[in-house]
């Protein structure tokens, strides 16, 4: 989950991430490293320093014809960069005029609020439930289901509720080392992001706001006041994402990158606009596909989200008509030592329109000629914004790359690097605590690079808890964090009915079908084999209609930074590592026994109906509390880079004022005046505002980042 940096004793790690805040004692002197090794049971890379490593440039193909990034779209990556982090960083993306990417993204690349951020659990498959705050975990039969409405503490939840210390975790057992033991709590709520008020768009309103109407809405409001709506997931990292084959939690964001949407080769609409020699002044759409660039995929998601960016129906095309002429950053400061911004910080910002003609070449920009874009009419340089949006944000994404943690010193030979406690706890992480299962690599996560340079290893089969084998996508697992059906992540579907699986991809090209991405699979990689002869059989297939284990299944995420990214898991049901390791501990939340459990589900629209889909290596682990302390501190401490907790270069920002819920509680807001022109109400926004970072970072008397459990 983290990455590397500086000599562990060099700065005051131990004290600033401590879960508790309370002082720890200094370091034990280092002993001697002993060599990390995988575990022999598991077909797994060892841990390995991700110093020196770059997520790969995209290249592709653009109307059939090969191409690749520097060579056909960017002219100077400089400036593709500074275009990218101007974007990211500027809160008049959003339709209101307040929110960024950055917005849920700003703590090591994470969202750290704690007021306004509970979903009631809208990914559920259930929709008679799918908008009600705490709904209690239901699982008959089983003594200690004592349905509560309320948060852990007592407290109301729900829309502007603020977090508390005590409301963590949200499932709690009688007996912590037995997951089926009397629950005494639990919730179905997410711990989410929240982002913009429900509404509809009208039209762009130069310069910051869009025109949009206001409606009631009927979940997230307060004595029928509207506030911020909240995401049904936790905002996963966007530091070292850049390595990631697939990102957001359920795949989503496609390795191949279409310039339009985050759905690659699945949306029959993409595609970009283009300017051949031979009729310089109109532009022709075209297909592009650019592998390796997923985290332009998902940069193009939250933008037009109606509830974490935009009013509902505004297209990318909108936000460039709007954005093109508007000052970079026009209504934040930035620091004159950015580490990117500098050049451009001073009196006279450029404009996005002059920022994008520095960075990409004219055919993508120059044609006079308007297109047609969903039956209206826009310039080429506004219908290819999510181009340009996708490639520069995946451009600055890839400057952030934590390869300075103790963790990669020490994978180096410096044998100062980790304490004895620290190193203890990395032969636990790469033993009895199977965290390298699947938390392996470079990146700490099986999600990423390994795939990218093992593409047929994308479907992996395993033996699943009741003894069978299963088939799943690689570096995708169901832990048994809550029931599958309340969130089938990997194992749904995209909008046009595909599967976000690859391994439902392969089923259907087994059975002669065809499928949008790419699927070659090589079944002598498989970690248990179609037959037990030795050397493989390359010929061999699976049996067609094969039982998988996808439901509920999502992309592992990185380990690196973990210590300041809480709170923990898709749905923010933890908010120390002290917590999710006792989750480990007892082989996960799942209720039931191992071949029957709660992350089974009855998929009968793909004829999958399985008793489970844990993954094989949930088991109880049978830590000890010294063991627990062990992996904890090697995670908060071996897994940080410094520059992430001080934001040095290139973690340094520009300035930032977030929407941290709203004037009032959970029981009463304060609204917004009310006009001519927005009859619905809306609450006031309380704000938190961070002041611009240079490439220098935090000063002493600010401190460190640090982590979410400490500022609840």
């Amino acid at each position: 989950m983290i990455a590397g940096g500086l000599i562990a004793v060099s700065l005051p790690l131990d004290n600033a991430f401590a879960a508790t805040g309370a002082a720890v004692e200094p370091p034990e002197p280092p002993e001697p490293p002993e060599p990390v090794i995988e575990n022999p049971a598991l077909d797994i890379p060892t841990l390995q320093s991700l110093r020196g490593l770059l997520p790969p440039d995209p290249s592709g193909t653009e109307g059939g014809r090969k191409v690749d990034l520097m060579t056909d779209y960017v002219v100077n990556r400089d400036a593709a960069i500074r275009l990218g982090k101007a974007l990211f960083w500027d809160v008049d993306i959003g339709s209101d005029g307040n929110t960024a990417c950055a917005t849920c993204h700003f703590h090591a690349g994470v969202d750290h609020r704690k007021t306004n951020q509970i979903n009631p659990g809208q990914a559920t498959t259930d929709p008679n439930v799918g908008n009600i705050f705490n709904k209690p975990f239901v699982a008959s039969g089983i003594p200690g289901d004592v349905p509560s409405y309320a948060t852990l503490s007592g407290g109301k939840g729900g829309p502007n509720y603020t977090l508390k210390k005590t409301d963590f975790p949200t499932h709690v057992l009688a007996d912590p080392l037995d997951r089926n033991s009397p629950i005494l709590y639990s919730t179905d709520d997410v711990v989410g992001s929240q982002g913009v008020f429900d509404a509809n768009f009208v039209k762009p309103k130069q310069s910051r706001f869009d025109k949009c109407t206001q409606q009631p809405d009927g979940v997230f409001q307060v004595g029928g006041i509207n506030v911020r709506r909240s995401t049904g997931r936790n905002a996963p990292s966007v530091i070292n994402a850049a390595f990631n084959v697939r990102n957001f939690w359920d795949g989503r964001a496609n390795n191949v990158f279409n310039g339009f949407s985050p759905f690659g080769n699945r949306d029959p609409d993409a595609g970009i606009f283009v300017v051949n020699s031979d009729r310089p002044n109109t532009a022709t759409k075209v297909r592009l596909a650019l592998n390796d660039a997923s985290a332009a995929s998902q940069a193009v998601g939250p933008p037009g989200s109606p509830v974490e960016m935009s009013c509902g129906g505004r297209t990318f095309a909108d936000i460039g008509r709007r954005m093109l002429d508007t000052l970079m950053l026009s209504h934040q400061r930035v620091a004159p030592t950015d580490s990117v911004l500098a050049s451009v910080s001073g009196p006279r910002r450029p404009t996005y329109r002059e920022l994008i003609k520095a960075a990409f070449q004219p055919r993508l920009w120059s044609a006079n000629q308007p297109v047609s874009l969903g039956g209206a009419s826009y310039t080429q340089m506004e219908a290819n914004f999510p181009l340009f949006f996708g490639l520069a944000i995946q451009m600055y994404e890839s400057t952030l790359v934590s390869d300075q943690t103790p963790l990669d010193d020490y994978l180096q030979g410096n044998t100062q690097a980790l304490n004895a406690q620290q190193i203890q706890g990395l032969n636990l992480f790469t033993g009895k605590g199977k965290c390298i299962a699947c938390h392996a690599g470079p990146e700490l996560t099986n999600a990423a690079t390994r795939l990218r340079l093992e593409p047929r290893e994308k479907v992996e089969r395993m033996l699943m808890a009741d003894n069978l084998t299963r088939l799943y996508d690689n570096g995708f697992y169901n832990t048994g964090v809550r029931p599958t059906f309340e969130d089938l992540a990997v194992g749904g579907t995209d909008p046009w009915g595909n599967p976000l699986s690859f391994t439902r991809e392969y089923n259907t090209v087994l059975k002669g079908g065809t499928v949008p991405d790419p699927v070659d699979v090589d079944v002598c990689t498989f970690e248990v084999p179609l037959n037990a002869g030795v050397p493989c059989d390359p010929t061999l297939k699976p049996e067609v209609g094969f039982r998988d284990a996808v439901d509920g299944a999502f992309k592992t995420p990185t380990l690196r930074n973990i210590a300041l990214t809480g709170p923990y898991f898709h749905n923010g049901s933890r908010a120390t590592l002290k917590q999710v390791m006792e989750f480990y501990n007892r082989g996960g939340d799942r209720r039931g026994q191992d071949a029957n459990n709660t992350s089974g589900f009855d998929h009968s629209s793909v004829n999958q109906h399985n008793a489970t889909n844990l993954d094989a290596d949930m088991s109880p682990l049978n830590l000890t509390p010294e063991e627990e302390d062990a992996l904890v501190k090697f995670m908060e401490v071996g897994l940080t880079d410094p520059r992430v907790a001080w934001e040095r270069a290139p973690f340094d920002h520009p300035s930032l004022v977030i929407p941290d819920g709203h004037t009032g509680d959970e029981n009463t807001v304060t609204a917004r005046p009310l006009d001519l022109k927005v009859t619905t109400p809306r609450a006031q926004d309380a704000q938190i505002s961070l002041r611009a970072i240079g490439a220098e970072g935090r000063s002493a008397s600010e401190g460190p980042l640090r982590p979410f459990y400490n500022d609840l």
